[in-house]
């Protein structure tokens, strides 16, 4: 049984500044680019729960979060 869902299409900006051209096609119509997330976020900001969850998500698969077994070690790194 296949379930149906139904998606809204998005618009990211993206400045033109954290584009890094990685590789043109011979002919010229495709091309490979490396963004720069960092500059990506400071313009798109997320703005519903949704989006703060996925982008908690990608902070979390490319270890950019911390984890603590303790909360004396966790009041220890806020007071750092």
């Amino acid at each position: 049984m296949l379930i149906k869902t139904i998606t809204k299409p998005a618009a990211v900006t993206v400045p033109l500044t954290s584009l890094r051209c990685l590789y043109k096609s011979a002919r010229g119509e495709k091309i490979v680019c490396e963004i720069d997330l960092a500059a990506l976020k400071k313009i798109n900001t997320p703005s519903t729960l949704d989006e703060m969850v996925a982008e908690a998500r990608l902070e979390m698969a490319l270890g950019k979060t911390k984890s603590f077994t303790s909360a004396t070690a966790l009041i220890k790194e806020l007071r750092s």
